[in-house]
Formats: C-alpha cells, sequence, structure tokens
C-alpha cells in the first residue's frame, strides 16, 4: 500500500520534492509552508473533514480570498478573537505560486506548532518520569504551552501495537463512512467485491471497513496531540465543577436540541435538552457534555436518524438517542435492532425507552455502568477498548477524533485556561517510531488481472485473480515465452506483460497492476527452462485422478450421512473453499437451501457442491453449523429461541437443523444445547463445532 504512514527517510525526501515541484507549477491552492517565514508563530492545518473553509483579508467579514479542504496546511502569524469571542488566526500560504496573508476561523483547525513554546524544565522532568515516548513530547509540550495547568498521564497499557492493530481489523469492528477517499477503506477478504469494484457495506447507511491504514491513524494517540483532539482522553466522569449549563448551551448551538419542541416530560416535570442532559449525567455519573456530543454523532446535528423520530414502522413511540444495541443483524436493519433493544422492558436502565427523557437518562445509564464506570472512560478507549472484554461502542474509526471536537468545543476558554484537566493518553508497546500519518490517496484500488496466461502452456494452478503465484515447466528448446493478460478495471495500468527470454534454470516474471489509486500488486510466474540433457530425476506424483474434493483437516465430513462440520461460526463462503482441495479442473460451490449460490455468511442447510471439469455434479454435502439452528451463519438469540420452542414441545426444528440444534451432540435437544447456546451469546464459552 502506498498511502500509509511515514515510513523511511527516502518516502519524506520523496514528499518534499513532490511539494516544491508544487510550487513551481504555481497550483490554485498549495498546501505548502513558507520555511523562510521566521516570524511565524507557529503551523496549523485545516481539519481532515473539513470542505470550503474560507480564508478573509480580516477577520469574520473580510473580503474571501480563497477556500481550502481539510489537511491544507499554514503559517501561523498571530491568534486574535472576534467581538463573540472566537479565535481567528493570522496566517500565510500560497496561492497561484506566491506567498498570501490572510485571516481563518479557528474552530476548524488544528494548530499542529508553536514555534514560540519556551523550554519548561519541571515539564521536561514530568514527561520523563510519565514515560512517554519521545514521539508524543512535541505535542504535548505545545499543548503545556497553551495550557499549563492541564494534566497528561502516560496509560502504559502493557498492549502490543501490533496485537492491537489486528484486533481493531477484524472485519466489523472499525468502520468508515463509504463515500470516503478509496485508502480509506478496505479491500481485505470480504471487504471488497473485486469482479464488481464495490465495497462491502457492513451497516446500514453505507458503512464500510476502514483500511488497515486509516485504522492506524485512529489508533495512534501522537496524532491527537492537539487543543481539540486531546478531549478523546479526557475523563468522562461527571464533574458538578466543570459540567454546567453554558457549557451545554455551547454545544447543542445551532443544532436540532436548541430551543426544540420536542416533548421532553419526565417525572412530573417538564426539560429541555439543556436540562435533561445535565440530569442524564447526574443520574449516571456520566459527563453530559459527552451525553449531547453522542447524541450528535449519532442522531446528526439536524437530528434526521430514525432511532429517535418516534416513527419507525414497527417501533412507534420508540427512542433510542445514543443507538445503543444498533448493529444490523438478523435480518433487521441497525435502527430496527436498535428500537427493538429500546422496547425490551429493564427498570435498571428504564426501558422500555417510551418517552424522550427515558432513552436520554436510561441510555446514558447503560452507558455508565457498561462503558465509562468500567474503565472504557475515555472517548477513545469507548472505540479502543483495553479492558479485555472486547467491548466497543462505536464502529466509526473516526468517531473518537469528530466527537473529541465537540467536546472541546463544550468549555469555555475560561475553563480550558484555568481548570487542571487530567488527559490519559495510551501508550502501547512496540509502537511505529514514526507517526502513523493519515492516508490520502484516492482512485479505484482495483489491481487486480482479469485474465493471465503464457501463450502455449497451461498455468500451475488454473489462473484465479485471487492468486498471484503460477508456476510451469518448459523443455530447453524454449528460450522464450508470451505473457498475456488484462486487468479487471480499464483504469489500472499494467507492466511485465509480452515476450520474455528464458534461461536454463528458474525464471520469475513479474506482471505488476498498478490501481488508479497507486497501489500495486505483483502476479508472479515462475518457469523452469529444463536443461538440454537434465539429470534423471524421479518423476512427480501424478495429482489424484478424482474430481472429489480433499478437505481441510480442520473439517469434519460424514460420508453416511453426507453432511460436514466443523466450520467456523460467522465465517464466510471463501473461508469454506479455501479448505478445499479439488482436482482435474474440478470446482466447488455453496448453495443456499433455494440452490442459488451464496457469497456470504456461511450457515447450517447451505450445501457444498463439487463439479467435475465438465460442470457435472459429482458430490454434495449439506453444511451444519452445531448452534445455527436457524441457518443464518451466526449462533444468537433467534437459535436460543428455536432451541427453547423445541424443549416447550412448541415446534420442533426437522433434518440438518434439528441436528445443528443438538449443540453437545448427544442425540437429543434439551437444556443442555439451552445452555451452551446461552453461554456463547453471553461471551462465556464456545460452541463445539
Amino acid at each position: 500500500m502506498k498511502s500509509g504512514y511515514k515510513c523511511s527517510a527516502k518516502r519524506i525526501a520523496a514528499i518534499g520534492v513532490m511539494l516544491c515541484m508544487l510550487v513551481l507549477t504555481c497550483l490554485t491552492v498549495t498546501s505548502v509552508l513558507n520555511t523562510k517565514a521566521e516570524e511565524a508563530i507557529g503551523q496549523g492545518h485545516v481539519n481532515y473533514d473539513v470542505t470550503d473553509l474560507r480564508i478573509r483579508t480580516s477577520p469574520v467579514s473580510g473580503s474571501v480570498i480563497t477556500k481550502v479542504d481539510g489537511g491544507f496546511k499554514f503559517d501561523i502569524y498571530e491568534e486574535t478573537t472576534d467581538d463573540d469571542g472566537d479565535t481567528w488566526y493570522g496566517i500565510g500560504f500560497y496561492l497561484n505560486g506566491s506567498y498570501e496573508r490572510g485571516y481563518i476561523y479557528g474552530g476548524y483547525i488544528t494548530v499542529d506548532k508553536r514555534n514560540d513554546y519556551e523550554p519548561d524544565a519541571d515539564f521536561e522532568e514530568y514527561l520523563d518520569s510519565q514515560g512517554f515516548p519521545d514521539s508524543y513530547n512535541e505535542g504535548l509540550r505545545q499543548l503545556h504551552a497553551q495550557y499549563p495547568n492541564w494534566v497528561f498521564v502516560a496509560d502504559h497499557n502493557g498492549k502490543d501495537w501490533s496485537d492491537v492493530l489486528d484486533n481493531q481489523n477484524v472485519i466489523g469492528r472499525s468502520l468508515t463512512y463509504g463515500s470516503a477517499v478509496s485508502s480509506w477503506k478496505s479491500v481485505a477478504d470480504g471487504c471488497y467485491d473485486w469482479e464488481s469494484g464495490k465495497y462491502t457495506q457492513l451497516d446500514s447507511g453505507g458503512w464500510v471497513q476502514a483500511s488497515s491504514a486509516l485504522v492506524e491513524y485512529a489508533l495512534d494517540p501522537r496524532n491527537f496531540l492537539n487543543a481539540d483532539n486531546i478531549f478523546m482522553f479526557e475523563n468522562l466522569s461527571f464533574d458538578s465543577s466543570l459540567q454546567d449549563e453554558s457549557g451545554l448551551e455551547s454545544m447543542v448551538e445551532g443544532t436540532f436540541m436548541d430551543n426544540s419542541s420536542h416533548d421532553l416530560r419526565y417525572d412530573g416535570r417538564n426539560y429541555t435538552y439543556i436540562t435533561g442532559l445535565l440530569l442524564a449525567g447526574q443520574e449516571s455519573g456520566v459527563s453530559p457534555y459527552h451525553l449531547a456530543s453522542r447524541i450528535l454523532q449519532e442522531q446528526g446535528y439536524d437530528g434526521h436518524g430514525s432511532s429517535i423520530s418516534g416513527t419507525q414502522s414497527g417501533y412507534l413511540g420508540y427512542y433510542n438517542y445514543y443507538n445503543i444495541g444498533a448493529y444490523a443483524r438478523g435480518g433487521l436493519t441497525a435502527v430496527q435492532n436498535g428500537l427493538e433493544y429500546a422496547s425490551y422492558p429493564d427498570s435498571s436502565t428504564l426501558r422500555p425507552w417510551n418517552k424522550r427523557m427515558k432513552s436520554i437518562i436510561g441510555g446514558a445509564i447503560y452507558l455508565g455502568k457498561s462503558y465509562i464506570n468500567r474503565g472504557q472512560n475515555t472517548l477513545y478507549y469507548e472505540k479502543f477498548d483495553m479492558t479485555g472484554r472486547g467491548h466497543q461502542y462505536m464502529t466509526n474509526v473516526l468517531a473518537p477524533r469528530s466527537e473529541s471536537v465537540k467536546s472541546a468545543q463544550g468549555y469555555s476558554d475560561s475553563n480550558k485556561n484555568n481548570i487542571a484537566f487530567i488527559f490519559r493518553i495510551p501508550v502501547y508497546e512496540n509502537m511505529p517510531e514514526n507517526v502513523c500519518e493519515i492516508p490520502t490517496g484516492d482512485g479505484s484500488p482495483n489491481n487486480r488481472l482479469k485474465d493471465l496466461y503464457v501463450d502455449g502452456y497451461s498455468l500451475t494452478p488454473t489462473f484465479s485473480l485471487y492468486k498471484t503465484e503460477y508456476s510451469l515447466i518448459v523443455d530447453y528448446d524454449t528460450s522464450s515465452v508470451y505473457v498475456g493478460g488484462s486487468t479487471l478495471d480499464s483504469s489500472a495500468d499494467v507492466s511485465g506483460l509480452g515476450y520474455h527470454d528464458l534461461s536454463v534454470g528458474s525464471n520469475d516474471i513479474t506482471i505488476t497492476v498498478t490501481a488508479a489509486n497507486g497501489d500495486d500488486q505483483d502476479y508472479t510466474i515462475t518457469i523452469v527452462r529444463q536443461d538440454k540433457e537434465p539429470d534423471p530425476t524421479p518423476e512427480p506424483d501424478p495429482e489424484p485422478d478424482v474430481a472429489y474434493p480433499g478437505f481441510s483437516t480442520t473439517l469434519s465430513v460424514d460420508e453416511d450421512e453426507k453432511y460436514i462440520s466443523g466450520l467456523t461460526v460467522s465465517g464466510y463462503v471463501q473461508d469454506v473453499l479455501d479448505k478445499i482441495d479439488n482436482y482435474n479442473g474440478a470446482y466447488s460451490k455453496i448453495l443456499n437451501k433455494n440452490g442459488n449460490e451464496k457469497d456470504g455468511l456461511v450457515g447450517t442447510g447451505d450445501i457444498l457442491i463439487t463439479y467435475n471439469s465438465s460442470g457435472e455434479e459429482v458430490s454434495r454435502y449439506e453444511i451444519v453449523l452445531y448452534g445455527d439452528a436457524n441457518g443464518d451463519g451466526e449462533v444468537d438469540l433467534f437459535d436460543f429461541v428455536v432451541v427453547k420452542r423445541s424443549i416447550l414441545g412448541i415446534s420442533e426444528p426437522s433434518g440438518i437443523y434439528w441436528k445443528a440444534a443438538d449443540c453437545n451432540k448427544d442425540g437429543e435437544i434439551d437444556l443442555f444445547d439451552f445452555v451452551v447456546i446461552k453461554r456463547y451469546i453471553l461471551g462465556l464459552g464456545d460452541v463445539n463445532q
């Protein structure tokens, strides 16, 4: 991948050359700093989720010089405030090849560095005592210079960086919006369809799996050591000395919670969103600023979220302000599952949430007892759980970044300057030496071949866009070969096709496909040209002259009843097919019970069929996933209900579904199977496959 964080001096040098070229060619607005601006007091950039931010000739009402987007960098010459107390910065930047001056609103920018920082010996000693890595210290120094009362605590959580990164790259755990640039979206197995060029939607609203590079950026605390994003590390517990109505007014101003006409009656009193959020904070022990930020994140500034309309079909009069339990599963959308959760009675969280204030207060109580009061007490830790429970509130990988800005805006400048906020900042074992920068590449990521061949020869194995290594043997008289092929995506470039001379022995031919976004994929063909008089060698064992499949040792096959078990819960079609070997041109497919080919989760009742090279069916096995009694590929409450109804004599599953419901494989559907599924759902045990 070409769009990850800085990895080498060579890459840094290349970026420097590119920036210089942009200046020389006089692009309209160039995000380049003036390295000779010795009088500048610092540098900054426009926040990444901002577009069309105006640069003016003077604060507030000056003429618009130009508009810039997220990531635009500039020098800072002065800091000032307007009549409303809002911060503006006098900046320097390049426009049409010349260095210009103007003013930019401070609410949408991040100050990266202050040149007027004076070393503080006591603070340096404190940093050493905390054990912050050197790569953290520059950002912390800048914050200390701005807010000397703030306290930064190094949270050495003992977690290895690579392990945490792998955990967050699990499909469905870290998402980004589908309209994001391609370098933000994952093309890992199950996340992207190379043939159609479409990303797999993992949650309603078009959310897709985030790329590993974006997860690295979001996970790296060093990216957020600035005056706004530092609040992702703020303790989220309720504190009446810090949190008041005026702060909430700042947070909800201009949103649907500002002077709303919503019915917020509760316990015989009428509330506004501001007074209601304060009450929710008191009842739950959770910061009301965090609650306001969470609602805006989930329901939008205009309150368009269906979870709080009260008019959702099938769930009239129910509300879920924090979208608790709102995940697409079991054939229901995220909103439907969230409102289903809201409808369940539970006095400890004021459910059912059939009034707005019950949802606001009860949901806050849930957040407190499930997250904030149990160690996940920062925005960062709500997303990146380090408690060992595998429990995270957010799937949006950038949610801590956006919500931290809202939280920062909830505090007045007076509060920020006078209160000793405490920020717990994670430090991991074996972190990358350099900060993991945000990926920026865009364009199609498709770097796969549609076909690949060597003229006159057959490749081993048969070409597949998912396989990148091939081989073949030619005789001594073949001194060159022609390699042909084409790309799946017409916007991709390919190199390495054409004629290749062969030496005696092994020859590696590399075909490189470069996607429109710059990502490379190599295909390698190893061609062995035999010697003129090769030494006699034993003939290799021929492949079995059969078309039937060979199964991985992890699978269990019952040839008498013709079914397969031993699969992984929530496993995908490709995961199963990867465990099967076919010969002599045979191939396998997985069909659903209706006979249609599948490409998603594999569940009970699906059918594995193998065909020979002529397309004739040669074997058929049903699939059983123990615990998946309804055949949706997951073990959840729906299967729990199937087993319960069987035990009570209400209804009995049949055939392969009966076998799946018999979780402990004792030949009966009874309380033991009921307990197995219950423990799995609660995370207390596994279903033995």
